[in-house]
């Protein structure tokens, strides 16, 4: 069970960063950098690592998302 829960996660991991790649609109890519990160740490959840997907989740998701969408809103 746990290697098709890893299997689902990696794929959608691969699907955003082509997403990522392809986007051309700014605040997409904010938006799409703050799911990656999000399901990165969900990664980490399933591999045990609870402390490495916590500060995953407040850094990744959390901090560098609102610090990217306050720099599009100031340019």
């Amino acid at each position: 069970m746990e290697t098709v829960i890893n299997a689902a996660l990696l794929t959608m991991l691969a699907v955003v960063m082509v997403s990522i790649i392809l986007q051309r609109n700014l605040f997409g890519i904010v938006i799409l950098s703050g799911i990656y990160s999000f399901l990165m740490a969900s990664v980490m959840m399933v591999l045990d690592a609870v402390d490495v997907a916590m500060t995953e989740a407040s850094v990744g998701a959390g901090i560098s998302t609102v610090l990217l969408l306050a720099t599009l809103h100031l340019t």
